[in-house]
């Protein structure tokens, strides 16, 4: 099974223009960053120069959704 390793920076002041940023690796290798603002969270895949974003609502549905395929018969 793979180790996982989680980076967290979070601002010094409330979420306003800085983002928290987690840093995830897996067996050392980095799978990419993800930035959580108060108006999105953004996925930025190792190696990329853009990253995806998504606003709190439509990520809220995606993960309701998913847990739902997972949980529920």
């Amino acid at each position: 099974m793979a180790e996982h390793e989680i980076e967290l920076t979070i601002p010094s002041k409330p979420l306003m223009n800085v983002d928290a940023t987690l840093v995830v690796r897996s067996d050392g290798k980095k799978l990419g960053e993800l930035h959580i603002s108060k108006g999105t969270v953004d996925w930025k895949p190792a190696g990329k120069k853009t990253a995806a974003y998504i606003n709190w609502e439509d990520f809220s549905s995606m993960l309701n959704k998913e847990w739902a395929r997972q949980y529920t018969a």
